[in-house]
């Protein structure tokens, strides 16, 4: 059902406290945002099952196709999903422990490298953040 009023303050409450840890660990290791969730909710045994690593994996393709593609005859120019998956199981008998790390990895740099936020894109991206934890 519906959340009381008071239940929602109370969360809101917590939400800015929660904030503001987070910020004040971004500012001191000098890591993105969504690493230090990422390392936070991992050190707690929580997993993050919203991520969807093959979606991830089709942008680390593009970044290293050659790399991924080592090993196929087929021309490089014609890449087939099936081609793809191929590599993304390829993938992950290479890493068999960490392939998501990497990918998780892989996600939060293409995050950190790209435009700067403004206060409002960071807020909508906490705000995001949030929902998915509280969501758990």
């Amino acid at each position: 059902g519906r959340r009381s009023e008071d239940a929602n303050a109370a969360m809101e409450k917590q939400f800015d406290l929660i904030d503001c840890a987070i910020n004040e660990l971004v500012v001191s290791t000098g890591m993105p945002t969504q690493q230090v969730l990422n390392l936070f909710l991992k050190s707690r045994g929580r997993v993050n099952n919203g991520t969807n690593h093959w979606n991830i994996y089709g942008q680390y393709f593009k970044a290293h196709r050659l790399r991924e593609l080592h090993g196929y005859d087929s021309c490089w120019d014609a890449v087939t999903s099936t081609i793809q998956g191929e590599c993304y199981r390829s993938f992950q008998d290479a890493y068999p422990e960490d392939w998501q790390d990497i990918l998780d990895t892989f996600d939060e740099t293409q995050i950190a490298s790209g435009p700067p936020l403004t206060v409002a894109q960071r807020s909508q991206e906490f705000t995001r953040l949030t929902k998915k934890v509280t969501s758990m």
